[in-house]
This record gives structure tokens, sequence and C-alpha cells, in this order.
């Protein structure tokens, strides 16, 4: 029955509850985009925190140390135990593979491969597809026009010369704009010396699409070297001079400790959060007041109705749960409301807009809603528990 009341309730006042609800909407919208900002930068810092938090350098190989061919001393560096024997330490690298390989008439493609571990730990945002499985699977950007599904004839070369083919399956299309780990990142000043050095955007790649292969699924005798972006991780007493000389020989154009690489995340990571707190304060007292104003001006013109609910016998206490009911209707239409909201603009904007549901955005939209059903109980409350039946009688 009182679910019955709240209904007509809302019905009769539509209009001020729809402009309390859409308030409400746009606020769990701005919410959820605000929150999942500091999610994206979150998800490309937490899968290599162990990385980014031990000793180590952030070593940046520029793809002209190969000339194109893989030719060079840097050609012989494929693997951890490769990389140690030439740094002098026990090293362990983490990062994407030049391959020498190739799809016939198909200038605009590039072919990598990507180490199991950097694979099972992050995955890009896909438009279709699953994210690798066992074999010969291949993962391709949007711009390559090949779909899951498709199969793929790759050429590559030997160490001596021979010429062989790979047959490729694509199972997932990474998205355009989808940020790749390992690729080689810019360090301009928004994102200086962070780990988003550690990754690039799909449609960067100097103009072309990207294969990307697992390391371990590749034949051995197809020539591949370490480019883009490395994590090399390594004892903490060795010479951090010497090694940073042999990097350069060895084609990297930049590199950086760990640890000041990992002090400059954390604190581009923070001031994200800086950046989102007073937003987040703001929409709270946006809700907060609009709560206020909209349960004041709504009780008011309903406090009639309760007079005759409660002579026809129903408790204060039940008038009051028509309000909590009827602003629970308002809360989850809502919250339908903003879903569709944030549903288009990623689907219109997916480059502007995005969204991650997750813990972080769940309790922004938790204490959101908290706040509104804590208001529209407590202000319709106090109002009909200080009034008597004849005071809301004569209430005009």
């Amino acid at each position: 029955m009182l679910i019955k009341y709240s209904v007509r309730s809302f019905r009769r006042y539509l209009i001020m509850d729809l402009l309390t609800v859409l308030q409400l909407a746009a606020v769990l919208t701005m919410i959820a985009f605000s929150v999942s900002a500091v999610s994206l930068r979150l998800s490309r810092y937490t899968p290599f925190k162990d990385e980014f938090t031990e000793n180590g350098r952030l070593a940046l190989i520029g793809s002209f140390a190969h000339d194109g061919d893989l030719s060079g001393s840097f050609s012989m560096i494929n693997t951890s135990e490769e990389m140690s024997a030439y740094l002098g330490t026990d090293v362990k690298a983490l990062g994407i593979h030049m391959c020498d390989a190739y799809i016939a008439d198909r200038n605009d493609i590039v072919i990598r491969s990507a180490d199991d571990e950097l694979i099972e730990r992050y995955a890009p945002m896909l438009t279709e597809g699953d994210w690798f499985g066992e074999g010969l699977c291949a993962a391709v950007t949007e711009n390559s026009e090949y779909y899951t599904g498709d199969k793929l004839t790759a050429d590559y070369y030997t160490a001596d010369g021979t010429k062989k083919t790979l047959e490729l399956t694509v199972t997932a299309v990474i998205k355009n704009d989808a940020k790749l780990a390992g690729f080689s990142g810019d360090n301009d000043g928004s994102y200086k010396d962070t780990f988003e050095l550690f990754y690039r955007s799909a449609d960067e790649q100097d103009g072309k699409a990207v294969i990307l292969l697992r390391e371990s699924a590749l034949p051995e005798d197809m020539v591949r070297a370490y480019t883009g972006t490395l994590l090399l991780n390594y004892p903490g007493d060795d010479d951090e001079q010497l090694i940073s000389e042999r990097l350069s020989e060895c084609g990297a154009n930049y590199s950086l400790p760990m640890p000041d690489l990992d002090r400059t995340s954390r604190r581009y990571l923070s001031e994200q959060l800086y950046e989102l707190l007073p937003l987040i304060v703001i929409l709270c007292i946006m809700a907060l007041v609009g709560s206020i104003s909209t349960s004041a001006l709504s009780t008011r013109e309903q406090l009639r109705d309760y007079s005759v609910f409660t002579l026809c016998g129903l408790r204060k206490n039940g008038c009051i749960l028509i309000g909590l009911i009827q602003s629970v209707f308002s809360l989850l239409l809502a919250g339908v409301i903003s879903a569709i909201a944030c549903a288009a603009l990623t689907f219109i904007s997916p480059g502007r807009f995005y969204l991650e549901p997750d813990l972080l955005m769940l309790l922004g939209e938790s204490i959101i809603a908290v706040l509104f059903i804590v208001v529209s109980v407590s202000v319709p409350a106090l109002m009909i528990s200080r009034s008597s039946v004849k005071e809301l009688l004569d209430t005009d």
C-alpha cells in the first residue's frame, strides 16, 4: 500500500520530481566520468607496480637503432639472459620485440611481439575478440582492417637468410586510441618521466597498423630484438653510470632510474586525485543543497496529503516511509538516466569520454546516493514530526 501511495505521489508531483531526478542524474554522470579518469591512469600503473618500485631502469630504445632491418649489436639482445650478459648484471627485461617479419603487400603494418608476462598483466581496450589464447594468436589494431577470425600469412627470415612463413589467427582487435604497453611513449610536459612513458596510443605508431604476437609462441629461428620501452630490473648495488652508458651504446636514446620514475609517477597520480577531490566535494554539495531544496518544496506540497494519510490511520513514520520510497524511485530513475547518458557519451566520443566501472567509481556514486537518501528522508521527517494533524491540514 505504501508503494502504491508513493507512486501516486510521484506522478502527482511529476514536474518537481523529474527536476530532482535530472539534477541527480547529472551529478552521478559527472562523478562517473571524473572518477574513471583517475581509474584509467591507475590501471596503467598497478600492473607493473612491482617493476616500477624495484631497482632498475626504464629505457627507451629507438627503432632507428635497428636501421629497420635488425642490424647492429642490439639485434643480439632478445631475452633477459642476453640483456644480462650485455649489461654485466642479472637483469629481468620486460617489453616489446621488433620482428623481422612482414605481411606481403602491406607496407602500412608492423609486426611486434610482447613478452608473455606483459600480455598477462595488461590488456588494452578492445573493440572485439579476446586478448590472446593458446597458439599463434594475433591482436591487431583497428586501422589494420583485419577482424577476429581472419587468417594471416606472415613471411619471416631466419638468421641465415632463409625465408619462412607463419600462419596467424586474429583473436582480438585493439581500439585505435587504446594505450599499448611497451611501445615508445612521449616524454612531454604532462607525463614527463612517469609510468606513461611505458605506453603509446595505437594510432601513434608512425601512421602504421600493428600486429601484436605472443613472444613465446614464435619460432626460435625468427630474428627479433627488443625495441620500444623496456622495463629493466636488476640488483641495487650495480654501477648505474656503467649501465646507463651500455644502454646508450645498444640504442637507448633515453633511460631513467626506477626510483626516480616511481617517485614522479606517484606525484603525478596524487595530482590527479587532488584535482578530482574538489570536484567531488562540489558535486556532493550540489547534490546536498539540491536535495534539501527539492525535498523541502516537495514535502511542503505534500503536507496536506500526509495529514489525510494520518487521519486515515497511517502514523507519521508511515508518511516518512512514503517519502523514502519516493526518494528511492527518484534515485533508481536517476541511475538509469545516468547510465544511458554515460553509454551514449562513450559511444559518441570514446576518445574523450572513458568509463571504467570499478570500486572507486562505485564509492563515489554510493556517497552521492547515500547523501541524497539521507537528506530526502531527514527534511520531510523534520517537517512532519514538528507539525500536528491540524497544522498539516491548514497548510496551503
